[in-house]
């Protein structure tokens, strides 16, 4: 029985040293990645990762907590060499690195009280308004800066710790425009359906969104490999699944 034992840990060996470790940086970032399964649970991005896995053999992504504020700072400092659902545009600078082809889209929008008069013209102009969001977010009507002395003094700007608190401080009359992961609000709304009569949803996006796969210059795997792990998971029929179990809309 031992022998047996001894030739299975032989030929298992090698296949356990050639798996390459990656650490992919997650902070809080809803419905895509939910706070407090940061690294386990149910999650969008943990079953992202899983799947990334299970596609090939060569490297173990494995999820690494950080937070929206110190994300760049434990990057520099080598804590992560991979981001998943993130941009160049949101924060990167100049920074060594390469991303992936877009895999998923989504955006963000305003969200204002309803009241009498109030229409979609209240979000043409956000001169005066105060806003609402989520520290360390890049928000395109503050052009993707995310310093919050500069969004205090220059919007006013009111900060929370995640969405569903972003909405509360709106309702609680904490400032006049929220802006909320479109996704994240379609799950909320369904959630608390007696709310939608209390809120106006702007047909205007503050951005975008253009998920991409953000890795270290240099390191394995690469950007190429990366790309093609991600056209082979979509070609399998895997990965639209797992955007409508969370509600992450592909376009």
């Amino acid at each position: 029985m031992h022998h047996w034992l001894f030739l299975l840990a032989v030929l298992i060996q090698p296949f356990a040293l050639a798996t390459q470790l990656v650490r992919v940086g997650v902070a809080e970032f809803p419905p895509y990645i939910e706070k407090r399964q940061t690294v386990a649970g149910e999650s969008l991005h943990v079953e992202l990762l899983e799947l990334m896995n299970a596609f090939q053999s060569e490297y173990r992504f494995v999820p690494v907590a950080t937070g929206t504020v110190r994300r760049f700072q434990d990057f520099d400092a080598g804590k992560y060499d991979m981001s998943s659902f993130d941009n160049l545009a949101w924060g990167w600078g100049k920074r060594p690195v390469v991303a992936s082809e877009v895999y998923l889209r989504g955006g963000e929008v305003y969200v204002a009280l309803a009241q009498a008069g109030r229409d979609q013209r209240f979000f043409d102009d956000l001169a005066g308004k105060r806003m609402i969001g989520m520290l360390g977010y890049h928000y395109g009507f503050a052009g993707f800066k995310n310093d919050a002395s500069y969004l205090r003094k220059h919007f006013r700007m009111s900060f929370s710790n995640d969405n569903a608190s972003t909405l509360k401080l709106l309702l609680a009359g904490r400032g006049d425009i929220a802006v909320v992961t479109e996704a994240y609000l379609a799950i909320y709304l369904k959630r608390h359906p007696a709310l939608r009569e209390q809120l106006l949803i702007s047909e205007r996006k503050d951005q975008e969104y253009a998920h991409t796969i953000i890795l270290r210059q240099g390191i394995r795997p690469s950007v190429e490999e990366i790309n093609t792990l991600l056209r082979r998971m979509r070609a399998a029929g895997v990965l639209a699944p797992l955007w409508r179990k969370y509600g992450a809309a592909d376009d």
